[in-house]
């Protein structure tokens, strides 16, 4: 798999203004004092929410709490410390067949996203540059959600092109028609 391409892929396919820009990474940059102390408070709150919800708490196995938290926080680290370049996204892009081959859906690693979106922001809230540090933060999980989801997405069709022995572009040919069939819609441009 080439994550550069996922990653450059998935930023190219979102609107400029969602996208995590230089801007973003340097309002982070400029306020990673405050940010980066909040990295172990962040993620044991993260673990117990992923803990006390039944299909979240299903991906873990006996006792890898710790050692998950303990990525968590070099994540956590490394989307504030950056670099935020073409390393780092392609990085980004191999979390989707990681959550492949872990069993965690996309559904479960967005709200996860977003959930460390609302924590930065509650914990920012009252500060002068509160509103900037959460539109950096809410810029930097819509990319992260898009690279991750997307570099999930080609894993799944990838192992399936494996398995099943096809073309790349039969396999996503038979998908699309397969999928017109199941939801037909009334013109091209529904949603």
């Amino acid at each position: 798999m080439d994550f550069h391409a996922i990653a450059q892929r998935a930023i190219g396919d979102m609107p400029p203004e969602t996208r995590f820009r230089p801007e973003d990474a340097e309002v982070i940059r400029a306020h990673r004092d405050l940010i980066l102390p909040l990295a172990e408070e962040y993620v044991t709150s993260f673990y117990d929410v992923l803990f006390a919800h039944e299909p979240t708490r299903d991906v873990f196995e006996e006792g890898e709490r710790p050692e998950r938290e303990a990525t968590q926080v070099d994540f956590f680290r490394r989307i504030v410390e950056g670099p935020h370049d073409d390393e780092f996204f392609a990085w980004l892009a191999f979390v989707g067949p990681v959550h492949v081959v872990r069993q965690v859906s996309n559904p479960m690693m967005l709200a996860m996203l977003d959930y460390m979106v609302l924590y930065v922001m509650k914990k920012f809230r009252g500060h002068e540059d509160a509103e900037a540090v959460t539109e950096a933060f809410v810029r930097l999980g819509a990319t992260l959600g898009a690279i991750i989801s997307y570099g999930y997405e080609v894993a799944w069709q990838e192992a399936l092109q494996n398995v099943v022995g096809m073309p790349p572009a039969l396999v996503q040919r038979m998908v699309h028609e397969e999928a017109q069939r199941m939801f037909p819609l009334r013109s091209h441009g529904a949603s």
